[in-house]
């Protein structure tokens, strides 16, 4: 497997591919740095809630087409002709987009504790671990989804639905008792009493409903198990399409 994720790697190289993991999350905190206007401990609340309502997802929609686009165009013929099954190939790319999953967060992090440093925060360095950490597995469950868009139908399914699902869950049930029922809501509703941000962004009172830690094991369980279920249906998917092809 460390072979495969070497190879998806190699892909990348010289391509947008791996800047966007880097660039995502800084751009996303300098946005939150001139949208905060210098206003004293605004700036990691306001990175955090920008990644993970907006820029995160829109970073995993680009990456996962990047990792697709390549085979593509030569019509899966690369992964055809090694001598391992395409399961573990589509495992690979999972992977893959998970790692960077992984790295664009602890970016993040490190540039959110030190602007915290700097600029005042309410976010300490062990409630912004534990959020990442969180984040890495609740979005997990997009990478399949979004990679199977991108193979079935192309970067502009992948981006566009990875941000639908984003802004819909801001909006609807991020903060209802139903937030378990739509699976792109429960990043949001987790980091509420982690990070003690709202889904609009606001800080949230000491005294909000939304500050229970009771949401976050439902949420890890629902996020794995929809990744695990998105996974090996997405790989049987794309073993049949090689069959085909």
């Amino acid at each position: 497997m460390l072979a495969i994720i070497r190879t998806e790697h190699l892909k990348l190289k010289h391509t947008f591919g791996r800047k966007i993991v880097v660039l995502a999350p800084i751009l996303t905190m300098f946005l939150a740095l001139i949208l905060s206007g210098g206003i004293e401990k605004a700036f990691p609340a306001g990175a955090y809630n920008w990644w993970y309502t907006m820029m995160l997802p829109g970073m995993l929609g680009i990456l996962c087409y990047l990792i697709i686009k390549k085979d593509k165009k030569t019509k899966y013929y690369n992964i055809l002709v090694l001598p391992l099954l395409p399961e573990k190939s589509w495992i690979g790319k999972n992977m893959y987009c998970a790692l960077g999953l992984v790295v664009a967060n602890l970016i993040i992090l490190t540039g959110t504790f030190i602007g915290g440093i700097i600029l005042g925060t309410t976010i300490t360095f062990q409630g912004g671990l534990y959020g990442v950490l969180l984040l890495c597995i609740t979005y997990l469950w997009e990478i399949p989804l979004l990679l199977y868009l991108s193979a079935r139908f192309g970067m502009f399914a992948s981006v566009f639905t990875s941000m639908v699902l984003a802004i819909s869950a801001t909006v609807t049930l991020a903060d209802t008792s139903l937030w378990w029922v739509y699976p792109p809501s429960i990043p949001i509703r987790l980091m509420c009493p982690v990070l003690k941000i709202l889904p609009n962004g606001l800080p949230m009172p000491d005294d909000s409903v939304l500050a229970s830690l009771s949401v976050i094991l439902p949420g890890v369980l629902i996020s794995v198990l929809l990744f695990l279920g998105l996974l090996y249906l997405t790989a049987r998917w794309f073993r049949r399409m090689e069959v085909k092809g």
